[in-house]
């Protein structure tokens, strides 16, 4: 191969493997859930500070509940840090929820309140 071939070809493979290894797939869409008339979902947003939105039924946000936050290393790229939630499932008056880790959370709806679950039941 001569030289002026072969450099512009090894600056093409060195580009197209260096951005293809920085980026991650946009994280599937989880379903929402309705619970006494308000609508929870997951956002999704950046995958760094997860929550699950509450709405009514016209779509206005009611409020957040942070169910996790994922702290960022700065020495390491960013978006394959990033962990996204990846269903919610309503258990009477609980919401819960798996992160792509595998990791499960319960929120208690009528306080807010979540707790870490070192087991899922869905």
């Amino acid at each position: 191969m001569s030289k002026p071939l072969a450099v512009p070809l090894l600056l093409v493979v060195l580009l197209s493997v260096d951005s293809a290894s920085a980026k991650r797939a946009a994280p599937k869409p989880v379903p929402p859930v309705v619970y006494k008339g308000i609508t929870y979902s997951a956002p999704n947003n950046f995958g760094m500070i997860n929550y699950v939105l509450a709405s009514d039924s016209a779509g206005k946000e009611l409020f957040r509940i942070k169910v996790f936050e994922m702290p960022i290393d700065p020495k390491l790229e960013e978006d394959v840090q990033w962990v996204f939630i990846t269903d919610l499932v309503l258990k009477g008056d609980s919401l819960q929820v798996k992160d792509e880790k595998g990791r499960c959370y319960v929120i208690n709806l009528d306080t807010k309140a979540v707790k870490r679950k070192y087991w899922c039941l869905f």
